[in-house]
């Protein structure tokens, strides 16, 4: 009897050894890394894989900018309130214990029924406790306010937490071989499970092992896109005239991966695309091409809101796959039948034809997001070669209608120099039957010429708008914005796409369902802050590199609204000077870089020549008749030259003249008795003011005296009362000549009159007799009477550099007196009472100038060269409609007729363009 206890004892002892040994071997168990990979269903959509789930949440909860804009919109809200879930669990696990999250972490999406999108989460388990752990934390936290149920499914516990709401869906999570799966749907869990039993992994997919041995390490995130399937969640986003065509579009290519990378204000995804060549696909037409150097933007107009260009290195095997891949898809007899239609209209294969033209690159441009601005342009390899063969198709369609060629042609008139032939063809969509539905929609009812390329677009306006902003130079390759977002991409691809995001923003959302639309719409501000989206594929031997990057800019600025820009080879060093045409009176625009080149441009933009100079312009550029029959040109001075210009930009007879000392100020033009016989002044280095005749020739008669010290101003003339005074200072003193350059009035008081500012002419009002005003370098006011009394006043205190103006700014007959130093603008009557004080975001860079558009309209204008800003504002203190403008340059101002209420400003800008803007 006690024996059979013993035993029956050591039996149940040696059960609990084994039970309490397999309990303790599961507690140390610890799990082999399995490929979070091997547990993601094989039809999966999309797969993001973070290298860590903790860095993740903290970047997404420290991002107050990208993804705080993109949480606006419903389906990253979806993913965002999840990722919170997780947060509040990471938040729950802390106060179970050490928890670590600092692991991977997997998400696949899923498209369920026809349009609902589910998420697949996986997270790796180090070994049994910590599954334990995480098991124990979820039931505690959830199931205090629901009921955790629990089912056996392929031998593995699958746990299922309703949620009050009964509409709302649940959460279904399980562990397996070392993995944490959860969704809010159970059959992507059960799938899951099912998944990690079998041995079809997704990474053995055709082509997917491939691409991800290529995934970059250090970046954000890696996603994958499985090409086949992923356009059916694509379509959920579209209008339903688009939604189908997508959803069914399986035969772009096979798998591609990108690495995702957050950079200051600039989003990076770059990586490799599958596309097997055995196979129908589209991106196959890339393959075997060598990647193309992209130089279309040179002649694409920045106002371009989308820019679409095929990179084609070897058009002939374009060709041939492009007819191959249409066999697949059973599209080839339709696209024979539209060759054959255009030939029997024009008697030409049109497809021979432009292929045979095509060099390198065909584009389609959308300018400002208007669906009737479409413009197809391909770059050929002689312009004149292409041209006979598009007439060709032109004179064949004409025979058949007893037309002649003239019937289908227009002239565009850029200017009286410019004109650009514009052609009509007989057959519209040609780049659509031709190339695809990449250019749906595209007309080519019109095409003309710029350079080697041929642009095809919808009527003849469009083009001429096209055409005008090409020739002026306002291009992509010229925008400063796009050029910097240029920096993030190869300049050689066979597929580049680029967006202006404001600009297409209402061209985008047409393609979009109505929920988008209206969110869209809700939350227009956001979406703008997104400025541009950049793609580039290229041909990497038997794979596809892919290069996007999505700029985000948390600070709007909407671009000038400009009549046309004009581009110069670098920066201003001046303002532009409006000139006269002597021909058709028309204004044109003179203009010098700081490369000494000088432009002179005609009132559409274009530059009509440039002539390289010395050096800088010093001071103004004047506008003379030297000759008294009508016909004007340019005076003004350099370092070491005076130069006379005519209107075609050649010298004029002796000049340029030598200057026989360095000149230290602009050359002053003093015509005596208003006949013409102009006398040039310039003030040199050497303290000697050196006088010419309109000829060139010294002056005979001008015998000044050197002055005292360097001379700091131009040289002014007053006539009063029928004498001339000559007027200008030196550093310490100022001096009143008359014609011969003896001094007429010998001031009683002298003072260092301020370097910025000239003399002004205050004529005799009441018992105030005739006066000069000027100040000196503390800003205070002096008036120089012409019986050589001097006044001193002090109206504020000012720097050395300050401006200073006398103007009549209220039509009372008496001048205001404007200060501007540093940031502010102070006026004051002549009373010295002040009646304006405003100060400006930074410092006002240039003296302001005082522009009189009628007897009381008088209005100043401010540059901020530091902000490329321009203001035009009252005398008190309102600024202009639509202002400010950009620029940083002095500006000036014109009218196109007598009497116009609206005027042109010409100013120069920080992207060396010459905006001229028509202002109300």
């Amino acid at each position: 009897m006690l024996k059979k206890i013993l035993s029956s004892f050591l039996i149940v002892f040696l059960l609990a050894i084994i039970v309490l040994g397999y309990l303790y071997l599961q507690k140390q168990k610890v799990y082999k890394g399995v490929d979070p990979f091997s547990a993601i269903p094989v039809n999966s959509e999309m797969i993001i894989q973070f290298e860590s789930l903790e860095q993740l949440i903290s970047k997404l909860e420290n991002n107050t900018g990208v993804w705080q804009e993109l949480s606006k919109f419903d389906d990253i809200a979806n993913i965002n309130k999840n990722l919170q879930f997780l947060d509040s669990l990471v938040s729950n696990f802390s106060s179970e214990g050490a928890f670590s999250l600092d692991r991977s972490f997997t998400m696949a999406s899923h498209l369920q029924g026809k349009n609902e999108i589910e998420y697949l989460y996986i997270l790796p388990i180090t070994d049994y406790l910590e599954e334990k752990k995480l098991q124990n934390s979820i039931i505690n936290w959830v199931g205090l306010e629901s009921p955790v149920k629990e089912r056996s499914y392929h031998n593995t516990t699958l746990f299922s937490i309703p949620l009050k709401d009964p509409k709302a869906k649940g959460i279904h999570f399980a562990f397996s071989k070392g993995l944490f799966v959860a969704s809010r749907s159970m059959l992507l869990v059960e799938n899951s499970l099912r998944q990690l039993s079998t041995e079809n992994s997704i990474s053995k997919s055709k082509g997917f092992e491939q691409i991800r041995r290529t995934v970059g390490k250090n970046v954000d995130a890696n996603l994958f896109f499985n090409l086949k399937t992923y356009p059916k969640q694509v379509s959920l986003s579209l209008d339903k005239q688009y939604s189908k065509f997508i959803r069914n579009y399986t035969n772009l290519a096979n798998w591609t991966e990108l690495d995702l990378s957050f950079r200051n204000r600039i989003i990076l995804l770059n990586g490799f695309t599958y596309s097997d060549p055995q196979q129908g696909n589209l991106m196959n037409l890339f393959l075997q091409q060598e990647p193309v150097k992209m130089e279309m933007e040179s002649i694409i107009p920045s106002s371009t809101s989308i820019l679409s260009i095929l990179g084609i290195d070897d058009a002939p095997l374009h060709k041939g796959k492009y007819r191959k891949f249409l066999d697949q898809m059973g599209k080839l007899s339709e696209y024979q039948k539209n060759i054959n239609e255009i030939k029997k209209k024009t008697g030409v294969d049109y497809e021979e034809a432009i292929y045979s033209i095509l060099h390198k690159e065909i584009g389609l441009a959308f300018s400002e997001g208007l669906t009737n601005k479409r413009f197809t342009i391909i770059r050929t390899k002689s312009a004149s070669i292409a041209k006979e063969k598009m007439l060709k198709m032109i004179n064949g369609y004409a025979k058949k209608q007893q037309r002649t060629l003239a019937y289908y042609k227009r002239t565009y008139q850029l200017d009286k120099e410019t004109s650009f032939d514009i052609f009509r063809l007989p057959e519209d969509r040609i780049p659509e039957k031709l190339f695809g539905s990449f250019f749906t929609d595209a007309s080519s009812s019109y095409f003309t010429f710029i350079e080697n390329y041929m642009i095809m677009g919808p009527s003849i306006a469009s083009l001429s708008e096209f055409i005008q902003e090409s020739v002026l130079g306002k291009t992509l390759d010229t925008n400063q914005s796009y050029q910097e977002n240029k920096e993030y991409l190869s300049n050689k691809a066979n597929f580049y796409f680029y967006t202006s995001t404001p600009k297409a923003n209402a061209f985008i959302s047409s393609f979009l369902n109505a929920d988008l639309q209206k969110e869209i719409k809700n939350n227009k501000e956001s979406v703008n802050k997104f400025q541009a989206i950049g793609l580039q594929l290229s041909s990497n031997r038997n794979l596809i590199y892919n290069n996007l990057f999505i700029e985000y800019d948390p600070v709007l600025e909407l671009a000038p609204q400009t009549d046309w820009e004009s581009r110069l080879d670098t920066c201003f060093a001046h303002k532009p000077y409006l000139v006269q045409n002597h021909y058709t009176k028309e204004n044109e625009i003179l203009v010098q870089d700081i490369n000494n080149q000088l432009h002179l441009l005609n009132p559409s933009g274009r530059v009509l020549w440039k002539k390289e100079l010395e050096s800088q312009i010093i001071g103004k550029v004047h506008q003379i008749d030297l000759f008294k029959n009508g016909k004007l040109q340019y005076l003004f001075t350099t370092k070491n030259r005076l130069h006379l210009v005519d209107r075609n930009g050649n010298n004029v007879n002796n000049y340029p003249v030598k200057l026989k000392a360095e000149a230290v100020r602009g050359v002053s033009i003093f015509d005596y008795d208003k006949n013409k016989n102009y006398r040039f002044f310039i003030p040199c280095k050497d303290r000697k003011i050196y006088a010419y005749t309109k000829e060139g020739k010294s002056l005979t008669g001008w015998n000044s005296s050197k002055a005292e010290n360097e001379i700091t101003c131009e040289i002014q003339h007053f006539r009063i009362k029928n004498k001339d005074y000559i007027v200008y200072a030196d550093k310490y003193r100022f001096y009143i000549l008359n014609r011969r350059g003896q001094e007429r009035i010998k001031p009683k008081v002298q003072f260092s009159k301020s370097v910025n500012n000239p003399f002004y002419l205050e004529k005799a009002v009441g018992n105030i007799s005739d006066r000069l005003v000027t100040t000196d370098n503390n800003g205070n006011i002096y008036y120089c009477y012409l019986n050589g009394k001097v006044e001193k006043k002090s109206f504020t205190q000012l720097s050395e550099a300050h401006f200073f103006t006398a103007a009549d700014l209220n039509a009372d007959g008496k001048n205001e007196y404007l200060f501007a130093d540093y940031n502010f603008l102070k006026i004051f009557n002549a009373a010295g009472k002040q009646t304006l004080d405003q100060k400006f975001d930074s410092n006002i860079s240039f003296k302001p100038n005082v522009y009189q558009f009628s007897r009381r309209n008088i209005e100043i204008g401010i540059c901020l060269e530091d902000e490329n800003k321009i203001f035009l504002i009252d005398p008190a203190g309102n600024k202009h409609k639509g202002f400010p403008l950009k620029g940083n340059t002095e500006f000036s101002i014109g009218f196109s007729k007598t009497g116009d209420k609206s005027f042109n400003l010409y100013v120069g800008d920080n992207r060396n363009f010459l905006l001229n803007y028509s202002v109300q």
